[in-house]
Order: structure tokens, then sequence, then C-alpha cells
């Protein structure tokens, strides 16, 4: 017999969505949203499409995103896994959350749910940034991301990236002396700025360490000339105890003094993608509601996550000032990998956790106002 649940999964994973080409998965949902009962539903200036269950109050958003990294891959499906790409990252996760929210759809006990997927996460959040900016209003917020069916995320750090470039006099490469290597001469700062950051790192605690990754190297033009140009890019994850502006002017400070160098080659430094960290406080009544929904559903108590990366939950979170969680089925080890999956039970779980955490929280909102 055929299973809904896993019918929308299956079709969401067939349409190719990565970042800023997430139309057709929009008008794909906004239909089935309709179809299911959604009121209002729409897509936006940004792709994002929405759509509210429910009435009253509270106001939870259960919000996921649409889009993926880049890569084709197979939807295949057996017994105990679906797959494909986005499987686990993180469609889902939103497939699961607009699934619990339509169960409210004619029904009062979970206040109102405004179901959203918002595109461009894996780029720079044009989604849910435009969701802010057009004033969105909600008590609470689950961000539907594979957190694990029995894991809630509490804590994403913030990120921001540096893009440097740097520039010397070409020569041929049989006379290196004559001039200065752009290549080389930008790895001494890079291996500065490691170094300052060396304060930061706890081994035994990643989660509130600042790292900083090389992900980008470009310079050079041919094997037999020395490279006049390099350029850079470092992305930096900083953890909810410091600011991204705070580690920002301290790298900043770093390169400022090799600009002051006479000696040293041209250097510019560009800064962007600032998304400041976030952190749940992890006796709120959203938190509250989504453990006691694990217990009665799974049997378990979930544990309480902070995660190494950074996810619209920052945003919201600090744009709103409201209690926000990450949740959803799916091990994110396996996000952009190449083969995506989710384990079918969690998928199926992780829907009845999200509508009894709602019911719990119209609840606890309620005895918490009286």
């Amino acid at each position: 017999m055929a299973n809904p649940a896993l019918e929308l999964l299956e079709e969401m994973l067939k349409i190719y969505s990565p970042s800023r080409r997430e139309g057709p998965l929009a008008a794909f949902l906004a239909e089935k949203m309709e179809s299911l009962g959604f009121r209002g539903v729409k897509v936006d200036s940004a792709l994002n499409v929405i759509g509210e269950a429910g009435s009253g109050s509270p106001v939870t958003l259960l919000c996921g995103h649409m889009d993926t990294v880049p890569g084709r891959q197979p939807v295949l499906m057996d017994e105990r896994f679906i797959c494909g790409r986005g499987a686990c990252d993180a469609k889902s996760p939103l497939a699961a959350l607009i699934l619990a929210a339509s169960k409210f759809v004619d029904r009062k006990d979970a206040g109102t749910v405004i179901a959203a997927g918002v595109s461009d996460e894996e780029g720079e959040g044009l989604g849910i940034n435009q969701l802010v900016k057009d004033g969105i209003k909600a008590d609470y917020a689950i961000f539907g991301e594979p957190s694990g069916v029995d894991n809630i995320t509490i804590a994403y750090k913030g990120s921001f990236t540096i893009q440097l470039l740097c520039k010397t006099a070409s020569v041929h490469a049989s006379a290196p002396w004559m001039t200065e290597n752009s290549i080389e001469k930008m790895l001494e700062v890079w291996q500065a700025v490691k170094e300052h950051l060396a304060k930061y790192d706890d081994p035994n605690d990643r989660n509130h360490s600042v790292t900083a990754s090389l992900t980008e190297i470009k310079g050079g033009v041919s094997h037999n000339v020395t490279p006049g140009t390099c350029r850079i890019t470092i992305n930096v994850r900083v953890p909810s105890q410091l600011t991204c502006s705070q580690v920002a002017d301290e790298i900043g400070g770093v390169i400022t003094e090799f600009q002051r160098d006479l000696s040293f080659p041209k250097l510019k430094m560009r800064l962007g993608g600032f998304t400041e960290p976030f952190e749940a406080d992890k006796n709120s009544l959203l938190v509250r509601a989504l453990i006691r929904a694990g217990l009665k559903v799974r049997g378990r108590r979930p544990l309480l996550l902070r995660k190494t990366g950074t996810g619209d939950m920052n945003v919201l979170g600090k744009a709103l000032g409201i209690p926000v969680v990450t949740y959803g089925p799916g091990n994110s080890h396996q996000s952009h990998t190449r083969r995506e999956c989710v384990e079918i039970q969690d998928y199926l779980a992780s829907i009845d956790v999200i509508s009894e955490a709602l019911v719990n929280l119209a609840q606890f909102s309620s005895n918490h106002n009286q």
C-alpha cells in the first residue's frame, strides 16, 4: 500500500533544486500544500513557499530549506532507506515539517502553524533573509535540518569569510630570486592567521573553538612563470561565546600588520557572509515540548546538540529573538556526500515527534500565560 509520506519525499528528491534553482520544487510544494488544506499558500519573490494551518496561539514556524548543493543523484528506495540528493540535507526534514503541520489544518490544539520551504540556504541565505525582511511573525520556530530523530540541535556556530588578494611582480620561473612569489607570501599570511586563532582552539571542545579553513586558493598562470597574483578564501566559524565581528576585528588586525609592512607585497582584504552564532535556551518551552514528544514517540529522551556548522536558525533566532531549535531526521555526516540517504523509519517517526511537540507547545504556552 502506498505511503503518502514516502511518495512526497520521493517526488521532492526527483526535482533537482540546487541553490537559486528552487522554482520547480517551490511550485510543486505550493500545489501539494494547497491539496493538503493549507491556507494562504504562496511563493514569494525569493522562491520561498509558505502556507498556514491551524489557528490561534501560539504561532509556530516550521521552516526547512528546499535547495541542495549541486550534483545529481539517482533516487533509490529499499525497505530501509530512501536515497537521493537532499535526502539528508534537507528534503526529508522539510517534508517531515510540512506533513506534521498538515495534521493541524482543521485543528486548533497546536495554535497556528506556519510551514515554509526557503531558498538558498546552501548559498547566501536569500530565502531566510527575505522571510525576515517581509516581517514573518512567530512565537517559536523549528528549523528542519538533519539533527537525527533522537536529537535536538540547540546551537550553531556563526560564520564569515575572508577573501585576500596578494600581488607581486611576475618573472620567468628560472630566475625566482628576482621577485617575491605571491603564493608563498600569501601562505605566510594564512599561517599568521592560524597562529593567532590558535588561542581559541580546544581539541577537546570543538563546539567552543574558533576554526578557520582555507577553502579556496588561486594563483599562477603557467608552469614556467612565477605567480604574480594569489587569491585565497578563508572560512571562519565562531562559537556562541564570541561574535563574528569580534573575531573578524582580530583577524583584521593581523592582516593590517602585513599591509603596514612596506617590505611586504600589496595585500587586499574583503570580509563578508556574516552570520552570528546562536544558542537556544535549553530550558525554553520549545525544547521542553520536543523532549516530551521524543519521550512519548520514541521512548527515549532526545540529546541536546551543539553543532559546529551554521544554519538558518541563527538568522531567525537573532532577528526575531524567539526560541528556535533545529530538528529533523538524518545523519548530518551524510550531508553533501556522493550518496545521501535517510532511514525511512526515522523520517516517518520525525513527523510524529514534530506533531506531538506542537500539541505540547500549545499546552505549555497556555499554562505559562495563565
